[in-house]
Parts: structure tokens; sequence; C-alpha cells
């Protein structure tokens, strides 16, 4: 194995871990909701960070948008508006799930869709070769510890009552209701890879004013994050009207509030940033295996958080168990991807 295939890896595991942990603060907040944490975080990680990451890294920012296909940039902005729609519904799943089930659940789902259509598209030589059998072996095994962990958490609702469900800031919801969320979001999330794997004649743009191969990326991450973002900040502001919480956006915080939406910022940017220098060491495999290893390390991340913030106390038997064959199944096909570098 290359220095450079090693230097992505590692790029990548230090990725998954912090994505992983993202959502932690939101087990903490204590005078926000839902809409009033998700508001600041999706301006501080989906506007405020990318845009400073972009003007420190990126020479010639403006210029590069200027010479950039247009119809890339177009598809670039399409995509990162579908992610926005999946990252809102993403929110409010690991809310009514939890971390260890519901942040599994749609990873899960958005790993398998966001590696198998890079794969087939950008390296359709290597799909039936054994790199790409493994990577698509992965993201099965992968979406059968999405099954299972569905499964388990279905019986911990019958067992486990309101236990499940604490720590929620968002209104109860059915399990049918929140499982419907997590599958949406997980069919909508990948567009934030995608318009990553899609997007090389912007990094190619970058490069040539300047920008070193792994900055380069940082301009694609300027166009995909905030037109999702325009979604994400849209919605809170619905629910602030609905629920006519303007106030305590900003009154009634807690410095603890504060402190959660800029860690949650913090953690989120800086891992898709760490991600895309991550897979730009992979090469043409970056957008399928670095994405299928980073999503398959940040679940084992938020499996060990949702654990350690108490999401199954009381919970024993089946569920416990399913849901430790969910995660196995999940870290199994974090393995088997990882014969595919």
């Amino acid at each position: 194995m290359s220095t450079g295939y090693l230097i992505g890896l590692g790029w990548i595991l230090v990725a998954g871990v912090t994505q992983g942990a993202f959502v932690l603060p939101m087990k903490y907040t204590r005078t926000w909701k839902w809409e009033h944490l998700w508001f600041w975080f999706s301006v501080i990680a989906f506007f405020v960070l990318p845009l400073a990451v972009a003007l420190v890294t990126v020479p010639n920012l403006g210029h590069v948008f200027a010479v950039a296909p247009r119809s890339r940039l177009l598809l670039a902005t399409l995509f990162g508006l579908a992610w926005g729609a999946g990252s809102v519904l993403f929110g409010l799943g690991v809310d009514a799930l939890g971390m260890a089930l519901g942040f599994s659940m749609m990873t899960g789902l958005y790993t398998a869709l966001g590696a198998f259509i890079p794969l087939v598209i950008l390296t359709p030589d290597i799909v039936f070769h054994r790199k790409g059998l493994m990577i698509i072996a992965g993201n099965v095994v992968t979406a059968a510890g999405v099954v299972v962990c569905a499964i388990a958490g279905d019986r911990r609702d019958r067992c486990a009552g309101n236990k499940s469900t604490a720590g929620m800031i968002g209104p109860k919801r059915s399990f049918a209701v929140a499982l419907t969320i997590c599958i949406l979001s997980g069919i909508l999330s990948p567009a934030l890879n995608f318009g990553y794997a899609f997007g090389a004649d912007i990094i190619k743009a970058a490069q040539s004013l300047g920008a070193t191969r792994e900055n380069a990326v940082n301009a694609i991450w300027l166009v995909v994050i905030p037109a999702g973002g325009i979604l994400n900040v849209g919605y809170c502001l619905h629910l602030l009207q609905k629920n006519k919480s303007w106030p305590r956006l900003v009154f009634q915080a807690t410095a603890i509030d504060w402190v959660d939406a800029w860690v949650m910022g913090i953690l989120w940017t800086g891992s898709v940033v760490v991600y895309g220098w991550g897979a730009n060491y992979l090469g043409r495999l970056g957008p399928s295996l670095g994405w299928s290893l980073w999503n398959a390390i940040l679940i084992a991340t938020t499996f060990v958080c949702g654990l350690l913030t108490h999401e199954w106390d009381g919970v024993r038997g089946q569920p416990l168990r399913l849901l430790f064959a969910g995660i196995g199944l999940l870290i199994v096909g974090m393995l088997v991807l990882g014969l595919g570098v």
C-alpha cells in the first residue's frame, strides 16, 4: 500500500470520528429546542465556516467560479439542494431515534448510495474487479446492518416506552414516522458526495489558479454546502414562526447552547474538509471507497456515543442483541470495504 493511500486513510479516520461525534452536543442543550440549535448550527457549519475555509485556502476564489464551467456549478448547486433536504431530515431523525440508532440508520443508507453511484459512473472499469466487488459487498453488508438496527429500534420502542426518547428536543414521533424520516434522509443525503464526485472541473479550475490538490476541494464545498444550508435555515425559520419561539433564538439562550452550536459546526465542517483531503489521496476510488470508509467509521463512533449517553438504558434482551448484531454488521461492512484499498 502506497504512502499516499495511508495518508488518505488516516485523514478519513479523523474525518469519520469527528463527523460521528458532531451531534453529541444536541444531548446537552439547555433552553433551545431543535429549531434553535439547528438554525445556529446551520449558519455556522453551512455558511460561515465553508466561506472562511475557502477564503483562506483557495487563492483567487472569485476567479475560480468565473472560469469554472457553468453547467458544473449548476449541477453542484442542485446536489447541494438535494443534500440540504436530506440534512434537515437527518437532524429530525437523530432527535427522533437517537444517536446509536437514528444516526446509524441514515448514514448506513447514504453510505451505500453515495458510494455505489460514483463507483458505477466514474470507475465502471473496476466495478467487476476485486476492488469494485469489495466496495459493493461492503455496502451490501452495511445495508443489512441498517435493517437489523431498524428492527432493534422497533423492539426498543415496544419495550422501553419513553426512556428511548430521553433527551429529545423535538416532538415525540411514532417509530413508523421516525423511520420514514430516516429513510428519506438516507436517500437524499448522498448528494453531498455527488457534488464532490462530479465536481472535478471546479477542482481543476481552483488548482490552475494556485490552490493545492487538497485545498482545491474547498471550492466545491463552498458551492454544495451553502446550497443545502438554505433549506436547513429555511426550515428552521418556518418552525420558529410556527412555534412563535423567536425570542428564545437569541435572548433566552444559555452559554452552553451557544457552545453546543459552535462545537457542532466546527466538528461537522472540519470533518467534511478533512474527508476531501483523504478522498483525494485515494485517487479514482476516493468518491466511492473514501465515502464508504468515512461513513463506516462515523457509524461506529456514534454507536459508542449513543451508548455512553444512556439512550438504551433499561433496554434488555432481544432489542439490545439486535442492536449489537446490526452494529456488528456495520463494522464488518467497514472491514470488507478496507479490502477494497
